[in-house]
């Protein structure tokens, strides 16, 4: 009875939802999920392609927990030698999303609205316009290939489909302004409204207790390895460091495939010595305790959007060393960290030492005030309730 009187609304993912793969893919939409989930009756649709399934060409699975319904159907991809057969993974995934919507409907029923996120797929938006005709929908942004770093965004098919979609949408939602600044300079034309990621300020929080005496000052890094994060130049920086000082520590937490070619480099560069730490993947609630018992985060990649993991570190109370890069500056203001140019090395090393020699200090309360008055899931459910009512009560036109 509670959700009759509320939005019906769906998430509709392109890509990297959390899916049997991957548990971490995608986390950022599944915060903004968890952001909106108390204040409307929400539904998620994710509908992929996976190569593994040999038996049957579709599989769904269904789940419901805190968010509420959550339908994944899987898809078995045609081999496509040549870019005109890809119209056979378009179909594909048309009857998939087909399958998963039959399945809503029957177990939760018809959305008042859908919510679009991640670089849309024409099967998705095949299936939104003959599927669930004469529904308004928003689309969020998150995907960092818009950037002329990356490169990801091109093709005349791809830049067509976008362009569609940002035109038709009752909003467009970029989860920073410079995410937004850089789709406009593709001539993806829209209604932006800039609606962050969030975070869970219920568990990142700051610790409650000082550290033990004699723990070493710990520099934090979180991420998936890969070669944008520039893991290898912070270890460099941090390792240059030690040269002179051993009273801190590099904690790095995450997997990819470039973790023993990191461990390698960080034994070459401080051999013996706990100067850095290669902790490996954590699940959210071990790293919201690791992050409790760090001092200050880093982050030196080459380029981002709006990290979930800053918005956690300041969550917990973190001050920020990060690269000046997307909406980084956005998140990381004055009096909240430090920002330098990326793969600047020397830049990293003395903003390090600036901090433990105490020429840096930061207000833990001040940083956790602002992570909570910015990034909050109340905060961001928020503004997109406000969002989907305004849609709803004007009539928004469908795709």
């Amino acid at each position: 009875m509670e959700n009759q009187n509320k939005i019906k609304v769906l998430f509709w993912p392109g890509w990297w939802y959390p899916d049997r793969h991957n548990p971490l893919n995608g986390i950022f939409i599944r915060r903004h999920a968890e952001a909106v989930a108390p204040l409307v009756d929400l539904a998620v649709l994710y509908v992929a392609a996976d190569a593994g399934l040999r038996r049957q060409p579709y599989d769904m699975e269904i789940s419901h927990d805190q968010i509420g319904l959550t339908i994944r159907v899987y898809f078995r991809p045609f081999p496509v030698p040549f870019r005109p057969l890809r119209i056979l993974n378009v179909w594909r995934y048309f009857a998939a999303a087909r399958l998963g919507i039959k399945k809503l409907r029957s177990c939760w029923g018809y959305p008042d609205i859908v919510h679009l996120h991640v670089s849309p797929p024409w099967g998705q938006i095949a299936a939104l316009k003959f599927l669930l005709p004469r529904l308004p929908f928003l689309f969020t942004e998150h995907w960092s290939g818009y950037h002329r770093a990356n490169s990801d965004f091109r093709g005349f098919a791809r830049k067509l489909l976008n362009s569609l979609v940002l035109r038709r949408a009752f909003a467009v939602t970029p989860v920073s302004r410079n995410l937004q600044d850089v789709m406009e300079s593709h001539r993806l034309r829209g209604r932006y409204v800039v609606i962050p990621n969030a975070v869970r300020t219920d568990l990142f929080f700051p610790a409650t207790s000082k550290p033990a005496p004699g723990t070493p000052f710990t520099f934090l890094h979180v991420s998936q390895l890969a070669l944008v994060k520039n893991v290898a130049g912070m270890i460099r920086a941090a390792t240059a460091l030690w040269q002179t000082r051993h009273d801190f520590q590099l904690v790095i937490v995450g997997e990819g495939a470039d973790r023993e070619s990191l461990e390698r480099l960080a034994q070459d560069r401080a051999p013996g010595h706990e100067c850095v730490r290669l902790l490996g993947r954590k699940d959210e609630v071990e790293l919201a305790e690791i992050m409790r018992q760090a001092d200050c985060f880093l982050l030196f990649s080459n380029y981002e959007n709006l990290p979930c993991v800053i918005s956690e570190a300041m969550a917990s109370g973190l001050p920020v060393i990060a690269t000046r890069v997307g909406g980084v500056p956005e998140q990381v203001r004055p009096g909240m960290g430090i920002l330098i140019d990326p793969g600047d090395e020397a830049g990293l090393e003395k903003a390090m030492k600036d901090i433990l020699d105490g020429k840096m200090r930061f207000d833990r309360s001040a940083i956790r005030r602002f992570a909570e008055e910015n990034y909050s899931c109340a905060e961001v459910g928020k503004r997109f309730l406000l969002l989907y009512r305004e849609a709803l009560q004007n009539k928004a036109r469908p795709l």
